[in-house]
């Protein structure tokens, strides 16, 4: 072993030297320890999300940064050295031992997965020390209120008439939607569902043909839907006799009824 260290050069023996003595590189904080516990989160769109990050143990001197993603795709969401958007704050200032940080006004784009990193500082910028396990960030999104249309003219009884519903802006995909008439299911096609083209999030929309009867002039038809979301499932109704043109029916009565004498008095009444 002594012949291998006296064969090679002055400057990597002093660089072996450094690597494995005490006090050098991040070998030597074998009791600093980096706690970030959460292994995933679900957070609805517009909510205040934690992550939790806290460290133990003496360790060197460098920035905790929180990085959203890894390797080439990685963003830094926090740095002590950097000003962030408001929405992104520490949640105990000065603290050398909880890193946690608060995000505001959740959106869908904020999905992702996060890291709490600790660095050294090292004379050509900060290295690498410890990564936490990362957290798995699920946005979810409400529908928005829904929107419900008839048919653009009124329809007589007999007649077939579409009715669409939809909504727009939620997360994940999967949604339910269905049709009642005065609380009873109506039969429809299974809703149409895309992404939206601003963000993340989905559509959905719905049609049926209700063929109208008289009697519809009192009924409702509702909309309903329900998402991983929502508490109580969202509703929206249209009253039928907006969509219904009934025909009058006339009839014309003569009192007294059958044949009368010259010169009486007949009474006709028009009903309709």
């Amino acid at each position: 072993m002594t012949l291998a260290l006296k064969a090679l050069p002055p400057s990597c023996l002093v660089l072996l030297l450094l690597q494995n003595s005490p006090g050098v590189g991040a070998q030597s904080y074998v009791d600093f320890k980096l706690l970030q516990p959460q292994g995933r989160v679900v957070v609805t769109m517009g909510e205040t999300l934690t992550l939790n990050c806290t460290v133990t143990g003496s360790g060197p001197v460098g920035p905790v940064k929180w990085l959203k993603g890894w390797g080439s795709s990685e963003e830094t969401i926090y740095d002590p050295k950097v000003s962030f958007p408001s929405r992104v704050m520490r949640v105990v200032n000065g603290s050398s031992t909880d890193f946690t940080i608060r995000i505001r006004d959740v959106r869908i784009e904020d999905a992702g997965t996060y890291h709490c990193v600790k660095f050294r500082k090292d004379t050509f910028g900060d290295v690498l020390l410890r990564r936490g396990g990362g957290t798995e960030v699920l946005v979810h999104a409400r529908p928005s209120e829904l929107a419900m249309s008839g048919p653009s003219r009124r329809a007589v009884p007999g007649q077939s008439v579409p009715f669409t519903c939809s909504t727009r802006g939620f997360f994940p995909r999967d949604i339910q939607l269905k049709w009642l008439k005065n609380g009873t299911p109506v039969q429809a096609e299974p809703p149409l569902i895309g992404p939206e083209t601003s963000n993340s999030s989905y559509r959905a929309s719905s049609t049926v043909q209700v063929t109208l009867r008289e009697n519809d002039i009192r009924s409702e038809l509702t909309c309903e839907v329900q998402h991983t979301t929502l508490a109580a499932p969202l509703t929206r109704t249209y009253a039928l006799g907006r969509a219904l043109r009934v025909p009058p029916s006339v009839s014309v009565a003569a009192a007294p009824p059958g044949a009368v004498e010259v010169n009486k008095t007949v009474n006709f009444t028009c009903r309709v």
